[in-house]
């Protein structure tokens, strides 16, 4: 499966791209990525940025999976402890360790659902951005640390005759 997707992904990436870019609209690069996180970031050619989407919230999933299935066992233990048992509270403690666990995984995996979309829309808003050879981007060293210097040359005006 995994090799699937890698296959899929470079043979996207290798596609010729200004024709796709051109059809490339944010709100198509949005509901793809609402369906899968990282769909929406392949639409518009970032490949690197599909790939970590998925790959964060597949992970993050697997971790909220992970926690709620404990989280089942060590509730099942603790229901079928009586009150007067000194394991019903080492089951309790044992239960809201992985609840809490569980709820903060699903809120990093709602952040990362949320971040998904946003980066989606913008990417697919900028695919039709050029940058030519009168725009060039500079990472420049200061002494107080690093500066970005953007130059872009404006078209010339005419004079009228």
């Amino acid at each position: 499966m995994g090799s699937l997707l890698a296959s899929c992904l470079v043979a996207h990436a290798s596609a010729d791209t200004s024709a796709v870019r051109d059809s490339v609209t944010p709100l198509g690069a949005l509901w793809r990525s609402a369906v899968l996180p990282g769909w929406g970031q392949l639409y518009y050619g970032s490949v690197p940025k599909a790939a970590l989407f998925f790959g964060a919230s597949a992970a993050v999933g697997g971790i909220v999976a992970w926690n709620n299935t404990r989280f089942l066992d060590a509730d099942r233990r603790y229901q079928q402890y009586d009150s007067t048992d000194g394991r019903k509270t080492l089951a309790l403690r044992e239960r809201e360790f992985y609840r809490d666990q569980r709820d903060v995984a699903a809120l990093w995996l709602v952040a990362i659902y949320a971040l998904n979309l946003m980066d989606a829309y913008v990417g697919g808003e900028m695919a039709g951005f050029r940058l030519d050879s009168s725009t060039s981007v500079q990472l420049l060293p200061f002494a107080g640390g690093i500066g970005l210097i953007v130059q872009w040359q404006l078209p010339g005006l005419r004079s009228a005759p």
